[in-house]
């Protein structure tokens, strides 16, 4: 709906019901002036209530097939150089000048951004600091008035670092290529097809940064699928270190316990030869894991075997194996007892935690109980003669062995039957402490959920609209939950929005946080009427599944009764006053009559 104001409401009110205009005013009264009081007093009357109304009231709205569709996406720049900005240009196609503040804009999270400022007939601007991100790959952004009705989209499938995506340039490079077909051309609808990340992915393998070879053909990267079920390979992207080569989207499916060797030649990835790294992204360019080297040797691979990652002789497309010093010494490890293990001391490091533990699995606890830890930090950190603790007077602790490496980024899993720390199922504390008795790390449950792992959340709390005016972005803090066991992987992200409750249909629910709509799924435990009800404001924790925000907690912050200030009767206390003032206005005219001229003056 477009807007009018309400005091131009109130204005054309006045002339068309006061019966004069301000040139007929003073011959009306000469005339009659009784009959003038009277459509005064009405007047008055009819304003009283009016005031609480324009009080209260900003605009008035009209219809909203009046807004002009004449607005076009010209160009996109999704993937800036760094230190730049994205930014979207839009072009005023049509003759008059357009209010801005009746469009928004959006990309595939389908989150409106709304626009401002005009827009003069036949100019462009170019729109920077919107609420969502632009993916580098595969995203369409779409044009809307503020009725939900499109105006304009504009679809890519590939990007290159520092370069606009302009309109028109596809529109040419679509028309080169069908010029050379002679045939008619068959009309097709294209599906704008969404990424979504995989809820299973594959690992790091092996790679080959320094080839004996030229370096431009025979470098290579290879994952391998560890699962027991083919992979969707879709969404996801191999990439190097931040801000070096452009990533490389993966297609198709990997099956079960197979590799996949991605060549330098197909993904165009340059790996050096000294400090780099080997990511895979999500579809939303979120980090998957990230493995980093720092020295490599020619004609070697960098290979991962058991839990540590080494030099090797490159098995490209097959099982790796170990250093041939290893090699020669497997017979002899494999017949090491427990006084032959290795305890000297490795790396001091704060940047190791606890990030998750499984103390309560649906299978034996024996075998399937198990402890997460994380390397947070850039390098890698020998947790040599560290310990595994559960606290005072639980299992023994477990000293872990020299050149137990973890690497920046990296979590490992050490299962029960490795480290023996049978962990309670409530009461319980698990803590890492370095080789120098320092707690680096501690965490503590009072009860557990059968099934479900206690996770290091990380939190993002949407920013307010003050704070994306003030460019501040997002705040980020940690929490500790019962969730879906996650072993190995990076655990989830919830993101956290405070607003005003919309709508709830009792499976979906909308808050509106002052700029945006926000929608989230609801279970069947969090079917909270009350909660819930339409003026709440409640602040919603949730995680993204399949493209859907799914409720993870929610709090009543203020009902909607609270947010209601007590309403004072303006327009009644107005009339009583108006019809107070005139009543005794009158009944003084009449008492100076009589005082005057007698009682004969009232006839």
């Amino acid at each position: 709906m477009l807007r009018l104001n309400a005091l131009q409401f109130l204005k054309k009110f006045l002339r068309k019901n006061s019966g004069f205009s301000q040139g007929r005013l003073a011959n009306v009264w000469a005339l009659n002036p009784k009959n003038m009081k009277k459509r005064l007093l009405a007047t008055l009357v009819t304003i009283s209530f009016l005031l609480p109304q324009i009080a209260l009231a900003k605009d008035i709205c009209i219809a909203e097939e009046d807004i002009p569709k004449d607005l076009e996406i010209t160009a996109l720049y999704p993937n800036p150089n760094t230190g730049e900005d994205e930014w979207i240009e839009i072009k005023n196609t049509g003759k008059t000048n357009l209010e801005l503040a009746f469009y928004t804009i959006e990309d595939t999270t389908n989150k409106p951004y709304p626009l401002e400022g005009t827009l003069e007939a036949g100019e462009s601007t170019s729109i920077t600091g919107f609420s969502f991100q632009l993916n580098n790959s595969n995203e369409t952004v779409t044009l809307k008035t503020i009725a939900g009705d499109t105006v304009d989209t504009f679809s890519y499938e590939t990007s290159t670092k520092g370069q606009a995506i302009e309109k028109d340039a596809q529109v040419e490079t679509a028309s080169e290529t069908t010029s050379e077909d002679t045939t008619e051309p068959t009309e097709t609808e294209t599906e704008v097809i969404t990424p979504v990340t995989p809820t299973l992915w594959p690992i790091f393998s092996e790679a080959m940064p320094n080839p004996e070879g030229s370096d431009s053909t025979e470098e290579w990267i290879e994952l391998y699928n560890p699962y027991d079920q083919a992979l969707t390979m879709d969404g996801l992207k191999l990439d190097d270190e931040d801000g070096g080569s452009s990533p490389y989207g993966l297609t198709g499916t990997l099956e079960a316990e197979s590799y996949l060797l991605v060549s330098i030649q197909d993904s165009k990835l340059t790996l050096n030869n000294t400090v780099d790294h080997i990511r895979l992204l999500g579809a939303n360019d979120e980090i998957l894991w990230d493995i980093s080297y720092e020295d490599t040797t020619e004609g070697k691979s960098y290979a991962l075997i058991g839990d540590s990652y080494v030099i090797t002789t490159p098995t490209p497309g097959e099982e790796n194996i170990a250093p041939e010093s290893t090699t020669e010494n497997a017979d002899a490890s494999e017949e090491a007892t427990e006084s032959d293990t290795n305890y000297q001391d490795g790396d001091l490091s704060e940047n190791v935690e606890i990030t998750e533990v499984f103390p309560n699995p649906e299978g034996p606890d024996q075998e399937e109980e198990w402890i997460e830890l994380t390397n947070g930090g850039t390098i890698a950190v020998n947790l040599g003669n560290w310990i595994l603790d559960d606290g005072p007077g639980g299992s023994d602790p477990y000293i872990i062995p020299d050149n137990f490496i973890i690497e920046p980024g990296q979590t490992l899993i050490i299962y029960r039957t490795e480290s023996g720390i049978a962990l309670n199922n409530s009461n319980e504390t698990v803590e890492i402490v370095d080789y120098n008795g320092e707690i680096m790390d501690e965490i503590s449950y009072e009860s557990s959920e059968e099934g479900e792992s206690y996770s290091q959340i990380t939190v993002e709390e949407t920013a307010t609209e003050s704070a994306s005016i003030a460019e501040l972005g997002q705040s980020k803090f940690d929490i500790w939950e019962w969730t879906i066991p996650s072993p190995g992987e990076p655990n989830p992200i919830w993101k956290q929005i405070k607003g005003d409750v919309e709508s709830f249909d009792g499976s979906l629910l909308t808050l509106f946080d002052g700029t945006s709509n926000w929608t989230f799924k609801a279970n069947q435990a969090q079917t909270d009427e009350l909660l819930f009800k339409i003026g709440n404001t409640v602040l919603v924790q949730a995680s993204m599944e399949n493209g859907l925000y799914k409720i993870m907690t929610s709090e009543l912050i203020k009902g909607a009764e609270a947010s209601q200030k007590t309403s004072i009767p303006w327009g009644l206390i107005a009339t009583v006053i108006t019809i107070a003032g005139w009543l005794g206005y009158e009944a003084y005219k009449k008492r100076q009559k009589t005082l005057h001229f007698g009682p004969e003056a009232l006839n």
